[in-house]
């Protein structure tokens, strides 16, 4: 058994060694929460001996998530780091753009400004074609590799998801970034229902990774 703390909230936490290195939701806070390898847990594996003289901590006990293998074509993408954004997808031919002080770039052809490393989440935009047209009906938030995640935006539109490793809530900067992107790049009648999504980037709930799931 391992025996860490959440970073988020500080609650003891148990977790057994096959799981080491997967991403789950603390079970007393619901933030994201990656399981060490018992060498950097906070408690190493214990025996069941030992076990019997150590305070009982919360278990993990959620299945473990299967990620989409390709990203939904009716949906919007925005990638952002602590408090920029730098990556979105639109399924009209052009892959991934990334964001520059001169507009928006092709990774494709623009490798170099591909950073290696970095606190990344990607953000799915739900959308759904109504017949009024395409209107914003979700958000779902995931958490991406600290390490060469970006670096797969040029090798095609669905490399990016072999880069999560879990759910991801948004800090208020992240979360103003989405809401202003929102409100440039898609007209008004897009989002202004979509009263879930606009409570959920403008309250201050920074651990909850969305507002339905995105199938």
């Amino acid at each position: 058994m391992i025996r860490f703390t959440c970073p988020s909230c500080g609650s003891k936490l148990n977790a057994k060694e096959e799981i080491a290195g997967q991403t789950r939701k603390c079970p007393k806070c619901g933030s994201p929460v990656t399981v060490p390898a018992v060498s950097e847990a906070t408690g190493i594996a214990v025996s069941e001996t030992a076990e019997a003289h150590v305070q009982p901590a919360s278990e993990f006990h959620l299945p473990t998530h299967h990620w989409p293998e390709r990203l939904n074509r009716m949906n919007r993408y925005l990638i952002v780091d602590k408090a920029h954004l730098v990556a979105t997808w639109v399924n009209n031919g052009d892959g991934w753009m990334v964001k520059t002080n001169y507009g928006f770039v092709q990774a494709s052809r623009n490798f170099e400004l591909l950073p290696a490393q970095g606190d990344f989440k990607l953000v799915e935009l739900d959308m759904e074609l109504r017949s009024e047209g395409l209107r914003l009906r979700g958000i779902m938030v995931y958490q991406l590799a600290k390490r060469w995640a970006l670096t797969n935006l040029d090798k095609g539109d669905d490399r990016i998801l072999k880069s999560i490793v879990g759910y991801s809530g948004l800090n208020r900067d992240q979360k103003a970034v989405v809401l202003k992107a929102l409100k440039e790049y898609y007209m008004r009648d897009v989002w202004e229902n979509a009263q879930g999504v606009l409570e959920y980037l403008t309250n201050t709930d920074y651990h909850s990774p969305g507002t339905l799931p995105v199938g």
